[in-house]
């Protein structure tokens, strides 16, 4: 049994010789003199410059991980992704948040979750959203004249018609409020599992007038949101800047995809891997039919585009973080460390690997600074990385939070290459998955893995006493994180056990811990069957 699993830690140690290769640390230089917390900010009012403002297409991928994407991993096939990124910049160190809502607070605030209270995954029924006091990236851009367009996934809050995109800056919305659904039918009941409440959740908001849409009933919700993108594309008057937030459901569960895309991966014995491939392959379809159409339009030349993934991959539901360790919901690199790139012909030198670290909060300045504003230096977090992405620089960005959650007491930071984890990992809350803290093949089919998994948990709860940290791990070196250095380095962890009670200053209690997970007004059953806002 143990043989195996070093067997495998033997091909992990192989997979990390060949990610260190691209792997580059900058020190910190006088150009970033604020160093680790993230210098940069914003004033009440963006400043507008004269400047060539590009179409912005921020695409983000669900629960996708490392090695789900083709231009990371050949057995993939995301031809239209991999061109895009082949022919861009491709994002070596691009960190988003362990989970879906946290990453997606940080994208539309440029705010760490420790500000915004956003630590946790928001449920279904759970009365709060998206702090409304906080500017969005979307009222940003508004402001420098752009129209502005949501697609896909919010999962920012509804309760309330303040929390609804509409009302964040977005002039229109098409999609869905919560978490997850049915591709097809657009229902969930994963809001109130013990309630057994269930509900339609699809709409399409155009400024004040918010509607359900029913049309959307059987239609695959990746060729939904690849259709309503398009329409927007046609209809766009393109004298004006557009920007639109395409937030896909794939490949987060449930597992599902048209017949044609299975058929694409008969070869592939796990079924749950052959599910999140085919889901892949159907969303690199989607982003094709869209270029098409941005090319159709004469707007191409003129446009951005961002891919991001907003957390690592569900490894038990077919994804892959390989050869990073962990699984979304940690933060280990697997959880944060996602596939991602930037294309765009203004973007200068391309067809590079940019290794310097961009966190999820930095877009939000940077997409500003692109589109010819300004940010002051006092209400975001994130660092504009727009001249660096542009003139090649190493990136002004030297450190960031992982996640800070007193609530669930964990601590992780990154210094320069240092990383730096304080507290139980997983949380308490999560003490029975201690399988998530670890590596996993390339791939496997479904018995292999279900042997691989038993071992592994086997080896970590036996072998290590599951391991509680703290940990401190060397990323130039070992990105992989297989070699705990915080005994041999112990004036480096003090340092750093003193850089994470620095960010604890202004610490912000997870807003998840005041109310429920399950408020009843928020039953379907209330609002004609679909979950909707006016119940907080």
């Amino acid at each position: 049994m143990l043989v195996d699993v070093i067997l495998v830690k033997t091909s992990v140690v192989v997979a990390a010789l060949i990610l260190a290769a691209c792997y580059h640390y900058r020190q910190p230089s006088a150009a970033s003199p604020k160093g680790w917390a993230g210098a940069g900010g914003g004033d009440a009012e963006t400043i507008r410059h004269k400047h060539k403002q590009p179409h912005i297409l921020f695409i983000v991928a669900d629960d996708l991980g490392w090695n789900d994407v083709g231009f990371h991993n050949k057995d993939m096939r995301t031809p239209n992704l991999d061109a895009l990124a082949h022919s861009g910049i491709i994002l070596n160190q691009s960190y988003v948040q362990p989970s879906c809502s946290p990453s997606r607070s940080c994208l539309m605030t440029g705010r760490y979750t420790h500000h915004t209270g956003f630590q946790n995954v928001l449920h279904h029924c759970q009365p709060y959203g998206l702090n409304s006091s906080m500017l969005t990236i979307a009222q940003r851009l508004k402001q420098l004249g752009y129209s502005t367009h949501a697609v896909g996934k919010w999962h920012l809050g509804y309760c309330n018609e303040k929390f609804l995109p509409t009302s964040r800056g977005f002039d229109s919305f098409y999609g869905y409020y919560g978490g997850s659904q049915d591709y097809y039918t657009h229902f969930n009941g994963n809001g109130a599992k013990a309630e057994g409440f269930s509900g339609y959740d699809f709409h399409h908001d155009i400024g004040d007038k918010r509607s359900i849409d029913r049309a959307a009933e059987g239609v695959y919700s990746t060729e939904a949101f690849a259709k309503e993108t398009i329409s927007i594309v046609k209809k766009h008057n393109t004298s004006t800047p557009l920007y639109i937030y395409l937030a896909f459901q794939a490949i987060h569960a449930p597992l599902q995809a048209p017949q044609r895309y299975w058929k694409m991966f008969k070869d592939v014995a796990w079924y749950n891997r052959r599910a999140v491939s085919a889901m892949a392959t159907a969303m690199d379809d989607a982003v094709g039919n869209i270029v098409k159409a941005l090319k159709k339009r004469g707007i191409w030349d003129d446009t951005l585009v961002v891919f991001t993934s907003d957390n690592g991959a569900q490894v038990r539901y077919g994804g892959s973080n390989y050869p990073l360790r962990g699984n979304k919901g940690t933060v280990w690199e697997g959880g944060t460390r996602s596939p991602g790139f930037v294309h765009g012909k203004m973007l200068g030198k391309t067809k590079r690997t940019h290794n310097g670290i961009m966190h999820v909060t930095d877009w939000y300045p940077t997409l500003v600074s692109a589109a010819g504003g300004h940010l002051g230096d006092s209400e975001v977090d994130g660092i504009d990385q727009w001249s660096a992405l542009q003139n090649n620089l190493p990136s002004p960005r030297t450190g960031f939070p992982y996640r800070l959650d007193r609530t669930r007491r964990v601590f992780a930071i990154r210094e320069g290459k240092y990383k730096f984890i304080r507290g139980k990992h997983p949380p308490k809350h999560q003490a029975k998955h201690t399988q998530m803290n670890l590596w996993y093949p390339a791939a496997v089919d479904e018995a292999t893995f279900a042997t691989f998994y038993r071992e592994l948990h086997f080896y970590e709860n036996i072998t290590h006493k599951v391991e509680t940290g703290p940990w401190l791990f060397d990323l130039d070196a070992d990105p992989l994180e297989m070699s705990n250095l915080y005994a041999e380095l112990p004036g480096v962890a003090a340092a750093l056990n003193r850089r994470v009670d620095e960010y604890m200053t202004d610490y912000v209690d997870p807003m998840s811990i005041h109310y429920s997970r399950v408020d009843p007004k928020c039953n379907p059953a209330l609002r004609n069957g679909t979950w909707d806002a006016g119940w907080c």
